[in-house]
């Protein structure tokens, strides 16, 4: 939201991220606008729109529509995703038909798709393709560390904590029978 560009401003810069366009929007609480595919779909198409000769990463959670959206794009821009990284908050999805069904849409149009517990996974599989520098995966580790702090902390109430998924990789040298 607009009211937040100067903090998110402030942040890019102290993490040093390069300038680049940050589009933002008027948002409210309105549960309409919390699940607008509309939009996000609308914003990326524009963002691919804009810069036509560059390849992209979308980045995105199981959570919502995230994953059907990319998709979608990448099924509209065949070559222009390099990958889509998909933050797995579900158990299990590796298992789930629908996730089948979008590895299959997504390696289909030339795409990979990684589906991960955490943002490591996805830095460690964009270090390896030269997306990322290898030196940031310290960085990553050492925010991953805070982040999950020294265990001593007790679970939220009414919040069920599991063991890690696997993460998946579905890149397209794996045929759609493979993934049976």
């Amino acid at each position: 939201p607009w009211n937040l560009y100067d903090v998110i401003a402030e942040f890019l810069d102290a993490q040093r991220i390069p300038t680049g366009p940050l589009l933002l929007r008027d948002w409210d609480l309105a549960p309409s606008l919390l699940r607008n595919a509309g939009y996000k779909t609308g914003i990326i198409r524009e963002i691919l729109a804009t810069y036509p000769s560059l390849p992209f990463i979308l980045i995105g959670d199981s959570a919502q529509e995230d994953s059907e959206i990319y998709a979608d794009i990448v099924a509209a821009h065949p070559q222009r995703i390099l990958a889509v990284y998909i933050r797995n908050v579900r158990q299990h999805p590796e298992d789930s038909p629908a996730m089948r069904t979008l590895a299959e849409r997504i390696v289909g149009a030339g795409s990979t798709l990684v589906l991960a517990d955490d943002t490591l996974a996805a830095a460690r599989h964009a270090a390896a393709h030269g997306w990322i520098r290898k030196e940031t995966l310290d960085d990553v580790k050492g925010e991953k560390r805070e982040d999950e702090g020294d265990g001593s902390k007790a679970p939220a109430p009414g919040v069920e904590t599991s063991a890690p998924t696997p993460t998946v990789v579905v890149d397209p040298e794996v045929t759609a029978g493979e993934l049976e």
